[in-house]
């Protein structure tokens, strides 16, 4: 029983995906700071930069069609992160150091948590073809630190994709994505785009860019 299982695990259609930013996502992220210098750790994530699997696609009787994979997690979320912040408005740097460099005042590091999407067919047709929902899910956790390695903001920031998208007052709408990618493009853009909107982080930044003026104004 375990030789077939494995034959059968080894037959399996793989999918690789490669996730995309999405500019301006998430409402009110885009366009908010001045350019503020900030060192951007590489993301931590528990895999490494090997393939993993992040999900499948499962028939509609329940069997698994396809396995989802993505290569390089931590690579992937951090160059989506450098894209959030610069879109914001800010100047990030990567760095490989603990320390930020010279002319850098804030670190900013994450841990990748929960990386997700599975899509299931279901039994039922309809005239835009055959039934599915889909969840895709990201979970990250943020530290923005001073050069005094003062942590001034921690926390979790998740992005989540679910289609369809529910029903409002016996409305149904048509999903908006159907592909497994895009709908990890959507969490991956959502959970990256959602920190700017994070009050502790924007109150740390916001004050670095008062403080030159009121130096200036002395």
């Amino acid at each position: 029983m375990l030789t077939f299982a494995l034959l059968v695990s080894a037959c399996r259609p793989r999918s690789h995906l490669t996730p995309h930013y999405l500019p301006g996502i998430v409402a009110g992220s885009e366009h908010i700071f001045r350019k503020v210098r900030i060192a951007i750790r590489s993301t931590e994530y528990q895999f490494g930069s090997s393939r993993i699997e992040v999900g499948k696609i499962y028939a509609a009787d329940g069997s698994v069609e396809a396995s989802l994979s993505i290569v390089d997690a931590s690579g992937l979320f951090t160059r989506m992160l450098i894209e959030a912040l610069t879109d914001a408005g800010l100047d990030p740097v990567a760095i490989d150091s603990k320390k930020p460099p010279t002319g850098v005042d804030f670190m900013l590091s994450s841990t990748l948590e929960q990386i997700a999407v599975n899509k299931r067919w279901g039994g039922d047709e309809t005239v835009h073809g055959q039934y599915f929902d889909m969840t895709a899910s990201v979970r990250a956790k943020f530290e923005l630190r001073n050069r005094r390695g003062e942590v001034l903001y921690s926390g979790e920031v998740t992005g989540i994709e679910k289609e369809p998208p529910a029903p409002v007052s016996n409305e149904v709408f048509l999903p908006l994505e159907t592909e497994p990618v895009e709908s990890l493009s959507v969490a991956l853009s959502r959970a990256v785009g959602g920190l700017m909107l994070q009050p502790k982080f924007r109150a740390a930044l916001l004050a670095a860019e008062v403080e030159p003026e009121r130096n200036r104004s002395k």
